[in-house]
């Protein structure tokens, strides 16, 4: 499971604008907004990205209402907050007010999500506990964290003991299952499982080849061509440019580069997943200066040929996916395409369709 969340009882899908209150929202349901809000602004861009064609889109939106019915509805987006997360709260509230109204992700805002993914993940990394299972959802295997803003702590939130870490599989099938009943209910997760067969047949073979590769994000990407545009939105295009900076330091300098470098791969494992451990942080430095090493040793004319297979291996490296059967595969595709709230993205998607067939001549 990519995301953990948990959506509190209830039927209506509502996010509006956060307000001020006297009382800290509880930690819980901060953070299962905070899980939801990748969730939902990955469905907004995945529903914008797959090239559906309008009947696609009508056939999917009326099985997400179905699974919406049959789901709990999404935690609240208002009142106080931690004041990281309500920083973090606020930016991803923007990102989609700008996606469902078609606007621009100009370059402020997306270096305003990079940071508040960064402040999320460290959060999230401080509330991690061993797996308890007497408790529900999110709630197993998050705490609140003792740290009061980790804005204040730097990188220290990175270096913390994550308990959770080696889990047998047993375990982590615990785990995610009350991720997943998190997200959509014991209900909600049988409507996905009996709707995961017709998402499949709606589906062209293109789009469910694309969807394996599929990890949330929070930003589309900035060109259409992306070869990575299903998954992470800064997966492709910045991690060619990536490589390209590392064929550019000097050999003399390289070796004192590289140490900054690999650290910063290990930072941007622990973000994506933040019960990372000290071996998967290492196996992860381990695969990426192979990856830089093979990009410096290419000539120019290599290197343009293979930049988009490298930039592929390099954003795996860092978002690890077990491998899955077809089974699995439908079932998060159609745990993707359904999220709580995803009838506004297939609105907003069928609002755009007819705008561009009422403008053709």
């Amino acid at each position: 499971m990519r995301t953990a969340l948990v959506l509190a009882l209830g039927t209506a899908v509502v996010i509006g604008a956060p307000t001020a209150a006297a009382t800290e929202v509880p930690w819980d349901e901060q953070n299962r907004a905070m899980g939801y809000l990748i969730l939902h602004l990955s469905n907004i861009n995945l529903v914008g990205g797959l090239n559906l064609t309008r009947e696609q889109a009508v056939a999917l939106r009326d099985i997400a209402r179905q699974v919406e019915a049959a789901s709990p509805s999404v935690p609240t987006m208002t009142g106080a907050f931690r004041a990281d997360l309500g920083e973090v709260r606020d930016v991803y509230l923007e990102v989609r007010r700008r996606l469902l109204a078609g606007e621009e992700i100009d370059e402020r805002l997306r270096r305003r999500v990079a940071e508040a993914r960064k402040i999320e993940s460290a959060v999230v990394r401080l509330s991690i506990t061993e797996l308890d299972a007497g408790r529900s959802g999110c709630a197993a295997c998050h705490q609140p964290p003792q740290a009061s803003d980790v804005r204040a702590l730097g990188a220290q939130p990175y270096a913390s003991t994550v308990r959770q870490a080696g889990l047998g599989a047993a375990q982590r099938k615990a785990v995610f299952l009350a991720h997943q009943e998190g997200v959509f209910g014991k209900r909600g997760v049988w409507a996905v499982a009996l709707a995961a067969e017709k998402v499949d047949r709606i589906l062209t073979p293109a789009q469910k080849e694309g969807l394996a590769e599929f990890s949330c994000c929070i930003t589309p990407p900035r060109s259409l061509t992306d070869p990575m545009r299903f998954g992470q939105a800064e997966s492709g295009e910045e991690a060619v440019e990536i490589l390209r900076r590392v064929r550019q330091v000097p050999d003399a300098l390289w070796s004192m580069v590289r140490d900054r470098a690999l650290a910063q791969a290990e930072e941007i494992a622990v973000v994506i997943a933040p019960g990372a451990d000290r071996q998967r942080k290492s196996a992860v430095r381990d695969e990426v200066a192979r990856i830089y090493q093979r990009a410096r040793a290419l000539d120019d004319v290599a290197f343009e040929l293979d930049r988009n297979q490298l930039a592929a291996e390099l954003t795996r490296a860092t978002r690890p996916e077990p491998e899955q059967t077809d089974r699995q595969r439908r079932y998060m595709t159609a745990f993707f395409l359904t999220v709580p709230g995803a009838v506004d993205a297939y609105d907003a998607l069928l609002r755009r369709l007819d705008r561009e067939t009422a403008a053709v001549p």
